[in-house]
């Protein structure tokens, strides 16, 4: 089996239905004018709960799930160098159909059919395009396409349908975090079209992103993103403070900081652990946690930086680690930074404190990661589950409605993973989100194993048999497919969005 490190954990989460921004280790972002998509689909909600109101929207997340949606910046696949300069070896590994999703499976409802996918009203002519990178990667190369006159544009998308109209080669990402690329749309175009971006990144592993930007070409439309609003914060105390006599951080610690609200109440707490990777760069990597989850759930009330008049935004000043400040829509809203050192451990157990918000987690030991409700304030009803970001994982829920994750089947790299826990009660409810980072470690394997039954899709189900994506059983009268690998996970058990359909 693998055990599995925990590198660090941010709990407290206060707010009603929060969603953390992505933070996979490989997430990079997505077409924002016009907008991608997968972005729209997750900005116009109902993804957690409910429906979509988008029909086209609704219709992925019954395909894919939400797995789609928290990973909207990275639509994505490696196709190593040299191969990403020739296009057959691009359309094999994107082949025909998954355009939009980049040959992912599990993001394949962001792919199929439909006629209500919500489009970006556009006009012929030159127009600036913004991408907008949660990580930026240079060098790296732009190509742009647009459907051909004529195109269904309601159909899976293929490269016959496409005709490239931009191309550049390196560009420089602004201090913002978007790339900013001029694209002219052919002046005979008129009607529905799907504009097609491909971002290549230049270096051995050939990653890719891959991003389906529906529009509507017509007069009327706006040729350039509308301006952003401008802030109105409040500048408060520094980031970290000046009169903390602060060494670097040393690797394995944790560099902590927590928001509270204008009654002193702590309303959110991040965390980040100190890599080899990060080390030089950590406070800017905290900041953008912050900022990134304030943006996404509150509007960016809450902003880790300065006013930079010359862009007229706010942003974080790298290199500056006592020139950045809290800034907030409440003046009395305060921050507070530390250093904690860092825990390790084989898996763990995250006992959280509910339901007049959860505010504290205790930590046992055990063989999977255990998040466990208990010793709540007032009467629990019920209590909900839902991992929002992450690679997907197999969970179980357990007699004292735990939710046992096993990490055995990660592959041995650091992998970010948030799980939204909801507590119900007397006619409330109250929710927060775990986060954490965990490394699943190989050991030596068995030399003499005992061999894995063969899946066949003409029999039923066995606990033992590894299954993969794609793969049919037969189990209590009822067909089932696998959307991804499992073993023992029995079909009807994994719920509306588990492996099993």
């Amino acid at each position: 089996m693998k055990s599995t490190t925990l590198l660090g954990a941010a709990f407290a989460l206060t707010a009603m239905q929060v969603i953390l921004p992505e933070q996979q280790a490989h997430a990079h972002g997505w077409t924002e004018f016009p907008q991608a998509r997968q972005s729209i689909c997750y900005d116009q909600g109902g993804l957690w709960s409910g429906t979509p109101p988008n029909a086209a929207c609704a219709q992925a997340k019954a395909i894919s799930g939400t797995y789609p949606f928290v990973q909207r910046n990275e639509f994505a696949i490696n196709i190593a160098a040299p191969r990403y300069n020739n296009m057959d070896a691009v359309k094999a590994a994107v082949p025909d159909g998954s355009l939009c999703y980049a040959n992912d499976p599990q993001k394949s409802g962001m792919g199929a059919e439909h006629t209500e996918w919500t489009r970006t009203e556009m006009q012929p002519g030159m127009f600036e395009l913004v991408f907008n990178a949660t990580a930026p990667h240079n060098p790296s190369f732009w190509q742009f396409y647009i459907t051909k006159d004529g195109v269904d544009v309601t159909k899976p998308l293929k490269w016959d349908d496409l005709t490239l109209i931009e191309e550049y080669g390196n560009v420089a990402v602004g201090n913002d975090k978007k790339y900013r690329m001029n694209v002219t749309i052919p002046a005979d175009r008129s009607g529905d079209a799907i504009l097609y971006t491909r971002w290549q990144r230049v270096d051995a592993v050939g990653e890719g992103f891959y991003n389906c930007s529906d529009i509507t070409i017509s007069g009327d439309g706006p040729i350039n993103p509308p301006e952003p609003e401008l802030p109105h914060l409040v500048q408060g105390s520094a980031f970290i403070p000046s009169d903390i006599k602060l060494s670097t951080p040393q690797i394995g610690e944790s560099v902590n900081y927590t928001i509270f609200n204008k009654d002193g109440v702590e309303h959110t707490h991040f965390s980040l652990t100190i890599t080899q990777d990060n080390n030089t760069d950590w406070d800017r990597l905290l900041a953008s946690q912050l900022n990134g989850y304030y943006d996404t759930n509150y509007g960016g009330q809450v902003f880790i930086g300065r006013w930079h008049a010359e862009m007229n935004h706010y942003m974080y000043f790298r290199n500056e680690l006592h020139n950045n400040f809290i800034n907030s829509k409440n003046s009395e809203t305060s921050g507070q930074f530390s250093i904690s050192a860092a825990n390790s451990y084989v898996d763990a157990v995250i006992t959280p404190t509910v339901l007049q918000v959860i505010k504290n987690a205790t930590v046992t030991y055990g063989d999977y990661v255990v998040l466990t409700p208990k010793d709540s304030v007032g009467d629990v009803v019920s209590v909900s589950w839902l991992q929002i970001s992450g690679s997907p994982v197999d969970t179980e829920i357990g007699s004292n409605n735990e939710l046992m994750i096993n990490t055995g089947l990660l592959e041995n790299t650091e992998h970010q993973l948030s799980f939204e826990l909801t507590i119900y009660g007397q006619g409330e409810q109250d929710s927060t989100v775990y986060s954490f980072s965990v490394i699943p470690t190989q050991v030596e394997p068995d030399p003499n194993p005992e061999p894995e039954p063969t899946p066949d899709p003409n029999t039923n189900w066995h606990p033992k048999v590894i299954y993969t994506g794609g793969d049919q059983i037969n189990h209590n009268g009822k067909t089932w497919t696998a959307k991804w690998w499992t073993q023992g996970e029995e079909p009807g058990t994994t719920g509306q969005w588990g492996v099993w359909r």
